[in-house]
């Protein structure tokens, strides 16, 4: 939570007491509970602002809807926004699933606060409307308006949409990139292949560092629709701060509401703001490099490369303001964007490509599989295992296919065969264990969550075997649904 939120806790602390004895307010209990139930803090007044930034009616630190007036939601230079939209929110910015950044807007969210209908029909209005002259900072919110409405129709397979979209495609007036998303929705949604090429990364331009602790590799296009995340992170914020104003105690006033509703809201609008400001991106193909950095501030340093299509020009002058860059080291490092591909760094590193240790790794392999987590055999990370009285490794891999049912595997390869049997029987008891030790810690909402415990039940199953000197553990998921994904958060954030 910002400072300014937490002043607000703190202040509503203060005056709870007295605040109680009005009519109207509301005790912290009850409001908690209120959250708990589905409900939200406060209904928030919204408008666009002429820069194109959604605004919102702001009183929190002035203690009174009368001295209020309406900032950008994600603060100035998305300051806020970035500040406060949590791991949710920066997982938003550089996993999208097979969409792109636009897409991972809380649309339902979005549309709401402009008083736009975000039912099939009231998007359809929305593209058949006039379209305006989309000049300037406002122009450009609004052609994101449309693109982000033909992303949702296309995603409910909206097919009475086709009507509105063809007229889009032909539209000479039409922004390019209006017509062009307009026309991949259509063949979409009458069922032909998508017309979007993916792209995937390539051994001679892959950077590495000489050493690294680990990589993890993203088929983006293999993941499954993630457009509901913003939407969760939402949701999970408003339990956090709920439970935080209940522990704090008294009666908070609307200020308190105000600035609580406020803090939850930035992580639904921040991918809109992103591209709203910078520009969007499809990432195809993407590789995180870890390396331990023993004894530094940060222990790990990171690099982020990614292939895909980027709007590389409005991204030249992105830059992190400087109050958070200096608080946070995954903000404070160096970003170059190009049209079909990104890297990043938070050490400043840039290793170089090392053709012969990809393929050696077999980092590149396209195996089918979603995500894919390389710990190679030098790997610092091996030590932490150390507990574990595991034999030595040869390296190991982390593998997850998506689809029905979802498979995780791990493997690791042992020395020899004795080690791998040893590995299995070691995995076997450490399971077992954490099993013993996490159903004794879970809370109480947890216990009562349905599809929690048909989790752990798919997890406590899985399957260990060898295959010479690997050592294999499997899990299968079935019917993880992204309601059953917010009920097993929600239960776990109360």
């Amino acid at each position: 939570m910002s400072r300014p939120g937490l002043a607000c806790v703190v202040f509503a602390a203060a005056i709870g007491a007295a605040a109680a004895q009005h009519e109207g307010f509301e005790a912290a209990d009850a409001l908690a509970e209120r959250i708990r139930n589905g409900g939200w803090f406060e209904p928030s007044k919204w408008r666009r602002g002429d820069d194109g930034a959604l605004e919102v009616h702001y009183f929190a630190d002035v203690g009174s809807a009368e001295k209020g007036r309406f900032v950008p939601l994600l603060g100035a230079d998305l300051e806020r926004g970035l500040a406060n939209a949590g791991a949710i929110g920066f997982l938003s910015l550089c996993c999208h699933g097979p969409g792109d950044l636009l897409s991972m807007t809380d649309a339902g969210f979005h549309f709401a606060a402009l008083g736009i209908d975000a039912s099939d029909a009231g998007l359809r209005q929305l593209l058949g409307a006039q379209l305006p002259a989309f000049d300037g900072p406002r122009g450009r919110a609004e052609l994101l308006d449309r693109l982000l409405a033909i992303d949702v129709l296309c995603r409910r397979s909206c097919k009475p949409a086709v009507a509105e979209l063809g007229s889009l495609a032909a539209a000479a007036a039409a922004p390019p990139a209006l017509r062009e998303s307009a026309s991949r929705a259509i063949a979409v949604l009458r069922g032909n292949p998508d017309p979007v090429a993916r792209n995937r990364l390539a051994a001679e331009t892959l950077r590495l560092p000489a050493g690294f602790d680990a990589c993890v590799l993203v088929d983006h296009a293999r993941l499954p629709e993630l457009d509901w995340l913003t939407a969760l992170g939402r949701r999970l914020g408003a339990l956090v701060t709920a439970s935080r104003i209940a522990g704090a105690g008294g009666t908070p006033g609307a200020a308190v509401k105000n600035g609580a509703q406020l803090m939850c809201d930035v992580v639904s609008e921040l991918p809109f703001g992103v591209v709203h400001r910078y520009g969007n991106a499809r990432i195809d193909h993407s590789c995180v490099v870890i390396t331990a950095k023993p004894g530094q501030r940060f222990p790990f340093a990171f690099t982020w490369q990614a292939v895909g299509a980027f709007e590389h020009e409005r991204w030249q002058d992105a830059a992190v303001p400087a109050a958070l860059a200096s608080n946070n080291p995954l903000l404070a490092g160096t970003l170059t964007v190009a049209a079909d591909h990104v890297f990043a760094s938070t050490d400043g590193g840039l290793g170089m490509p090392r053709p012969a240790l990809v393929e050696k790794l077999k980092l590149l392999l396209d195996s089918g599989d979603a995500v894919r987590v390389v710990v190679p055999a030098t790997s610092r990370l091996w030590a932490g295992l150390a507990f574990a009285k595991v034999p030595p490794a040869e390296g190991g891999e982390l593998r997850l296919v998506c689809g029905e049912p979802a498979v995780l595997t791990a493997m690791v390869a042992a020395r020899d065969e004795l080690d791998a049997e040893a590995w299995v029987a070691r995995g076997k008891e450490l399971l077992a264990q954490a099993k013993a030790m996490l159903l004794a810690e879970l809370p109480d909402a947890a216990r009562e969550c349905h599809e929690l415990q048909d989790l752990l039940d798919a997890v406590f199953a899985a399957t260990f075997c060898t295959k010479g000197d690997a050592a294999f553990a499997t899990v299968e998921v079935r019917g993880m649904t992204p309601a059953k994904v917010r009920a097993i958060a929600e239960a776990l954030a109360r």
